[in-house]
């Protein structure tokens, strides 16, 4: 055999394990390809459907803030997870709009899943593909179940307006924990969206660091656009809090904040400097003013990596 022939005959081997892997999920990561067209996802979110479109809401035994379907059992109740009497400038429980040009890293998401229109947050993070939303597991997927539809991110919403445009997902992803498991330990979530007019996210809006394997005991300013009464979900508001504690009932477990953002406010990032630690998860009917997200390390990097590399 020539030497041109193993050449090709090798070349062509590669190739066929190129094609073979390359639509294949990353481990430890679930993906979807998004069926519809960009002008299909536009076309669905009429001014009505986005007026009425809902947040996150808790099931009918009222223990869970965000997501609906969290196993998470509540902590002890001599569990000190937010002390009766906080310093506010420690562990503040309420939270402020964001004053100012609001930026374009930050903005609301909304999607459909089994027909119902919904809202969550989202943030843009610098990426490889420059493409790439972090949110949480349970504003991409069912968890466990079916990845959602509609997908769409509005960067720097506010009353309606789209200062940036919007943008349409191409692939939506989540961690196998939260997207086959339902483990509230594990979500997140991440989106990459399609170009806007040949522009990529990032080219667009800018965008954030992500961190993992950090210490947890930081002040954290958590961003979200919560719809959940009080609030309207129509501007973007953020806490700022010292870390509280881990809750118990999760293995890893989740770190609790003092916020008081509700649905619509998840999948916002929780931000130390310029990178993002962490995503608005849920909450506790009995803990007020306290709000819950995943410890981000091993599979939060593996979600990240596969993201930036579609």
């Amino acid at each position: 055999m020539s030497v041109k022939t193993v050449v090709a005959a090798l070349s062509a081997f590669i190739f066929l394990i190129v094609v073979a892997t390359a639509g294949a999920a990353p481990r430890g990561v679930d993906v979807k390809d998004v069926a519809k067209t960009r002008a299909e996802v536009r076309a669905h979110w009429t001014a009505e459907r986005m007026r009425e479109a809902v947040p996150v809401t808790p099931e009918a035994q009222g223990e869970q803030v965000a997501p609906n379907d969290t196993t998470a059992e509540p902590p002890p109740a001599d569990t000190d997870l937010a002390p009766a009497a906080p310093a506010p400038t420690s562990f503040p429980f309420s939270s402020g709009e964001y004053q100012g040009d609001y930026p374009g890293t930050y903005g609301r998401v909304f999607f459909t899943d089994d027909g119902i229109d919904y809202v969550c947050s989202g943030t843009a993070i610098n990426s490889q593909n420059r493409s790439v939303v972090w949110t949480a597991g349970h504003c991409v997927n069912d968890g466990p179940g079916a990845f959602h539809t509609n997908w769409m991110f509005i960067p720097a919403y506010r009353d309606g307006v789209r200062p940036y445009g919007t943008w349409t997902a191409r692939e939506l992803l989540t961690t196998n924990g939260w997207g086959q498991r339902g483990d509230i330990s594990y979500d997140l979530g991440a989106a990459v969206m399609s170009a806007s007019g040949g522009v990529a996210l990032n080219d667009a809006v800018g965008g954030l660091g992500i961190a993992f394997d950090a210490p947890r005991e930081q002040t954290y300013t958590a961003f979200g656009y919560p719809a959940a009464p009080p609030f309207t979900g129509e501007r973007l508001r953020t806490c700022t809090s010292a870390y509280g504690a881990s809750d118990p009932g999760t293995v890893p477990s989740t770190m609790a904040i003092g916020c008081d953002m509700t649905g619509g406010a998840s999948g916002g990032g929780w931000v130390v400097g310029n990178a993002v630690h962490s995503v608005v998860s849920y909450g506790y009917g009995d803990q007020p003013n306290v709000i819950y997200g995943p410890y981000q390390s091993t599979e939060a990097r593996a979600l990240f990596d596969a993201a930036a590399a579609r």
